[in-house]
C-alpha cells in the first residue's frame, strides 16, 4: 500500500511537472506575442513620426521654394520698372534745366514720379541716392572705368548718375556715380 502511494505520489509529480512545463510553453509563447506585439506597436509609431516628420519637411521646403519664386517674380518686376524710373527722373532732371512753359506736363512727370517713389516706400524699396558718403562697391558702380584702378579706401561719392535699388538686402540695380 505504501508502495502504491508512493508511486501516485510520484504520478501526481509527474502529472504536475508536466503541466508545468506546458504552462511554461503556452507562458514563454505568450510573451514572445506580446513582444510581437511591443515591436509592432513601436514600428508603427516610428513610421507614423516618421511620415509626420517627411509631411512637415515637404511643407518647409515647399515654402521655402514659394518664397523664393516669389522673391524672383518681385525682383524681375522692379528690374523691369527701374528703367522707367530712371527715364522720368532723367524728365525731370531735363525740364528742371530747360525753361519749358508746359508746366502741367512737369508736374505730370513729378507726380508720376511721387507715385512710384511712394509704392517702392510701401514695397520696402530702398533707393540707393545719397551723395558724400564713402563709395561702397557693393552698391554703387563708377560711371568712369579708369578711376576704378586709382580708387581709395575713403572716396566719397560726389554726384549720382543713376540711382540704385535694393530689395529685401538684394540689389537690384547698382548705383552708378562719380566721385
Amino acid at each position: 500500500m505504501q508502495k502504491k502511494k508512493i508511486k501516485d505520489y510520484k504520478n501526481k509529480e509527474i502529472e504536475k511537472n508536466i503541466k508545468d512545463k506546458k504552462q511554461e510553453k503556452k507562458i514563454k509563447k505568450f510573451k514572445k506575442i506580446e513582444e510581437k506585439i511591443s515591436s509592432l506597436i513601436k514600428k508603427k509609431k516610428k513610421k507614423k513620426l516618421k511620415y509626420y516628420a517627411d509631411i512637415n519637411n515637404i511643407k518647409k521646403n515647399n515654402k521655402k521654394k514659394i518664397d523664393l519664386i516669389k522673391n524672383n517674380q518681385i525682383k524681375n518686376f522692379l528690374k523691369s520698372i527701374v528703367p522707367i524710373i530712371d527715364k522720368i527722373d532723367k524728365l525731370i532732371k531735363i525740364s528742371q534745366n530747360s525753361n519749358l512753359t508746359q508746366n502741367t506736363i512737369i508736374e505730370g512727370i513729378q507726380l508720376t514720379k511721387n507715385i512710384f517713389e511712394k509704392n517702392l516706400k510701401i514695397w520696402r524699396i530702398k533707393k540707393i541716392d545719397q551723395v558724400n558718403i564713402a563709395f561702397n562697391h557693393n552698391i554703387h558702380t563708377l560711371q568712369d572705368k579708369n578711376i576704378n584702378n586709382n580708387l581709395s579706401n575713403n572716396s566719397t561719392i560726389k554726384n549720382i548718375k543713376k540711382n540704385g535699388y535694393i530689395f529685401k538686402n538684394k540689389i537690384i540695380k547698382k548705383a552708378i556715380v562719380t566721385i
